[in-house]
Order: C-alpha cells, then sequence, then structure tokens
C-alpha cells in the first residue's frame, strides 16, 4: 500500500496514531518562538504502514525512513515543561533551587529514530525533575556538573565523564541537574526487550536493578557505541537505510543491558528453570498452541509479544530449528488427528476437518498429514 495512492487511509492512520505517546502526533511541522528569542522547532514525517479490514484500522506499524530532529534553546519555563512532557511522554514538575527570578534556562537537543534517540541536554543551575512515570529507558552521560537521580528504591549519581539511568521505563522517576551539560540516549523498552529475546532467557521486559554501571568498562563500552551514533546522525547527511539504524539501535540497546546491571542471566550461564528455551519463545509457543484455531500468523504472534516479526523467526530458527509459520502447521496438523481420531466417520469428513484447522486444500492437507504421521487421514478417522 502506497502513501500515493492511500490517502484517505493514511489520513485516518494519522488521526489514529495522534493518540499514540507523542502528544504532537505523528505527522507535524511546526515552528514557534516563545517571544523572548528562543525558537522551538521541529519536524516529523514518518510514513505509516496500516493493516484495513472492513473499513477499520486494525493493525499500524510506525516505519521511520530517516532520523527526525527537535530543538529547544529558551528561558520560557511553560515552554520547557510542554517541550519536555512531549519528549518524554510524561508529564513532569520541574523545580529551581535559589533565585527563581530568573526563570530556567534550558537546551534540548534529540535525534529520533523511533524506538531509540540521542540527545544533547543542558540545564543551568540547580533543577529537579519529578515524574510519576518515564515509559522510555532513559541513560545520562554526564559531560560537566552532576546528576543525581532517585528511582523508588534505587538511586544514582553520575559526575563528569559518569553514566547514571534517569529512567528504567518503569516507575516514577526524580532527577537533579545541577550545573549539568549531558548527553543522552532514550531506548523503547520494546527494542530492549527485542535484543534480550534474541540471546538469554529473558522475561517479558528486562529489570534494571542498578542505575549506574557495573564495571568502568561497561560505561566506557556504552560511551563509545553513543559516540558512534551520535556521529552518524548528526553528520552532514545522516544515514536513511533502516537496516543500518535498525541495526544501529540493537547495538545500543545491548550497549545498554551490558552497562547497567539487570535480571538477565549472565552471559554462559545456565538456565536453572528446567526450560530449555528463553522465556519468550514459550510465550509464542503458548500463543500458538492457544490461537491454532483461529486465522493467525506470524505478525499476530509478534504483536501479542511486543516484538517484531523477524525477531520471532529468529528465535523459532535458532531454538527450534522450524520457522513460526511451520510450527503452527505442524500443530493444527496435531490438533486435526485428534480430533479424526475422537470422530464418528458416519458424521465427519477429512475435508471438514482439515477445513476447521486452516487447511484449504484437503489434497495438500492429505499429503502433509501422510508425511507426519505415517498414515493418510481417511485411515486414522476409519479407526
Amino acid at each position: 500500500m502506497s502513501r500515493e495512492t492511500s490517502t484517505p487511509l493514511i489520513s485516518i492512520a494519522d488521526q489514529v496514531t495522534a493518540t499514540w505517546s507523542r502528544p504532537e502526533g505523528p505527522l507535524i511541522s511546526f515552528a514557534r518562538t516563545d517571544g523572548l528569542g528562543s525558537c522551538v522547532r521541529g519536524f516529523r514525517s514518518m510514513p505509516i504502514r496500516c493493516c484495513f479490514f472492513c473499513g477499520a484500522v486494525m493493525k499500524i506499524d510506525r516505519v521511520d525512513v530517516r532520523p527526525e530532529r527537535t530543538d529547544i534553546d529558551s528561558n520560557d519555563s511553560d515552554l520547557i515543561h510542554k517541550h519536555l512532557d512531549q519528549a518524554y511522554s510524561a508529564r513532569f514538575t520541574i523545580t529551581r533551587a535559589g533565585d527563581t527570578s530568573t526563570g530556567c534556562s534550558c537546551t534540548h537537543s534529540r535525534i529520533d529514530i523511533g524506538s531509540y534517540a540521542i540527545e544533547e541536554i543542558r540545564h543551568d543551575g540547580d533543577v529537579t525533575l519529578r515524574a510519576d512515570r518515564v515509559p522510555s529507558v532513559v541513560a545520562l552521560f554526564v559531560r560537566s556538573g552532576r546528576a543525581e537521580v532517585v528511582h523508588g528504591r534505587l538511586s544514582g549519581t553520575a559526575g563528569p565523564g559518569e553514566w547514571v539511568l534517569a529512567s528504567t521505563g518503569v516507575g516514577g522517576v526524580q532527577v537533579r541537574l545541577v550545573g549539568a551539560e549531558l548527553r543522552a540516549v532514550v531506548l523503547s523498552r520494546a527494542l530492549l526487550t527485542e535484543v534480550a529475546a534474541i540471546d538469554t532467557d529473558a522475561t517479558s521486559v528486562p529489570r534494571f536493578t542498578g542505575l549506574t554501571p557495573t564495571t568502568g568498562t561497561a560505561g566506557r563500552t556504552l560511551e563509545a557505541t553513543e559516540r558512534f551514533l551520535h556521529r552518524i546522525l548528526t553528520a552532514a547527511e545522516p544515514p536513511e537505510s533502516r537496516v543500518l539504524l535498525a541495526s544501529a539501535g540493537r547495538m545500543l540497546a545491548s550497549a545498554i543491558l551490558t552497562a547497567f546491571p539487570n535480571d538477565l542471566p549472565a552471559d554462559g550461564a545456565a538456565d536453572t528453570s528446567g526450560n530449555a528455551h528463553p522465556a519468550l519463545l514459550r510465550q509464542a509457543v503458548d500463543f500458538i498452541q492457544d490461537n491454532a484455531a483461529h486465522d493467525i500468523g506470524v505478525g499476530d504472534v509478534a504483536s501479542a509479544l511486543y516484538l517484531s516479526p523477524r525477531t520471532v523467526q529468529y528465535m523459532f530458527r535458532r531454538h527450534l530449528d522450524t520457522t513460526p509459520t511451520a510450527y503452527l502447521r505442524e500443530v493444527r496438523l496435531a490438533r486435526a488427528r485428534e480430533e479424526l481420531i475422537a470422530s464418528d466417520r458416519s458424521v465427519t469428513t477429512v475435508a471438514a476437518t482439515a477445513a476447521r484447522w486452516g487447511f484449504a486444500h484437503t489434497g495438500r492437507f492429505a499429503v502433509l498429514y501422510r508425511r507426519t504421521f505415517g498414515e493418510s487421514p481417511h485411515e486414522t478417522l476409519r479407526r
């Protein structure tokens, strides 16, 4: 479905996606001044891939074509407040220590790739930001000044040349910035989950257990990763390759999971749960088992687990040496066999059973059935 030939559908998609996490919506251009010589500017132009059924929007996937940049440089407290709320999909309270008559000066620049972003931030003076929930994972690298974070029972402090996790993507946050000039990385929890699912026995979402890097080496690796991303994304001609940008995001997510303590199993650690496969793979298998009688595909499995279809396919290939589609077919064949064994051949036909389990072509069903069970479905029914 091309954008040029589906303007009405894209219009509907734009209206629907306007309720997403970013209040400014998926397709907005703006350039405005705060009246004090400062300027907020931004641009968003993201094609939306949609699936429609009977005129209703069933699923929308955001497809980023190029890095998107937004900037603010202002001492207007209301404008800063609104900008930060939009940037992090949160509701902040901002307090300034000491003399507040001069207002709050903030410079905030973001390059957004969709599932991750890099930022440059400067807050003058002593400022504390609080929010009940920030849905993204945010890590701060202090270039000058100090950052102090309280996140539930966790706390962490970072000075020049150090990292601190400002948000784990769950729960409330409190961040105090003292004369701080920062670089930051922002990631969706879905991206972290996807990366964790490939090689570890991860729960649905990795849970961070500390706010500062586990080792100096881990922190330096994260810094090198951020510098690499900053270099390519701020180039005069930033990359537009989706493959490159997606790979860079997975590299950043891996660096975050390596740098900050979390509940993922350590590299090489044995699985003591009694399960041989990653938790997300088991969830995918359970979803297929529970929904085999319905019209489902790889996309439905991926949506249920908040993963990409490619990650689901990779998990099945890596751990089960098959594909999600082939596994679904095996489950349906097994269910059809159970039904044929339990049925009365005077009231049940092979064709009807095959159709109930998603096999529209009876001959094809019979070939697959014999190859799998060593007998024809008619022989099973005659027992």
